[in-house]
């Protein structure tokens, strides 16, 4: 996230998060002083940055029912609504070690060419550890029918023939994936490159 969209992101969570809690009067929790609160706002705002509206919207529902407080009319502390962001909206981390490493791979740069690489991302993503040949061809059994599924809307496409709302739309998610499955891999070649300079 560049500057620009992490103000545009802490605007957001000021305006459709802060201050409608605080419209609301839900004030400081009791334990905080003044000058504290004011930090936790910054670091809510600073922090939760990445979400969507609707996300942020979610969140204020949640804050609303869950006030902290005897009297139930404090803010929620941080950490719970940090938690309960997490949950509506896990914050998009970058690509981890392992995964730079298998999409680097001659395996990872077969998935790209074949078209598995996404079912290969979700599998890493879930277990963390390098793959073995087993593994590997229960991911690909996994993708055929996607990528069945993916050239048949395209070869349709291309011959002008019909094509309901929800193919291009399930055309429009797989090629996205396969798009985050080639940034990682490029940025997998853009780190070896710095290491070697």
């Amino acid at each position: 996230m560049n500057e620009k969209e992490q103000a545009a992101g802490e605007k957001r969570v000021k305006e459709l998060l802060i201050e409608p809690l605080e419209a609301l009067g839900l004030t400081k929790p009791g334990t905080m002083r003044k000058e504290q609160f004011e930090t936790m706002k910054k670091e809510l705002r600073q922090m939760l940055a990445y979400m969507q509206p609707k996300s942020l919207e979610e969140l204020r529902e949640w804050c609303e029912a869950h006030p902290g407080g005897k009297e139930r009319d404090r803010f929620p502390i941080a950490l719970h609504i940090l938690k309960e962001a997490r949950r509506i909206e896990p914050p998009e981390t970058g690509p981890s070690p392992l995964m730079l490493k298998v999409f680097a791979h001659q395996m990872g740069q077969a998935a790209l060419a074949v078209g598995w690489a996404p079912e290969l991302l979700i599998w890493l993503k879930g277990n963390r550890e390098w793959p073995g040949a087993w593994t590997i061809s229960k991911i690909k059994a996994e993708a055929d029918d996607p990528m069945r599924r993916l050239q048949d809307i395209e070869a349709r496409m291309a011959r002008g023939g019909v094509v309901s709302a929800e193919e291009t739309a399930f055309r429009d998610r797989r090629r996205a994936a396969l798009q985050k499955c080639r940034d990682i891999a490029d940025e997998a070649r853009a780190q070896r490159a710095e290491v070697r300079t």
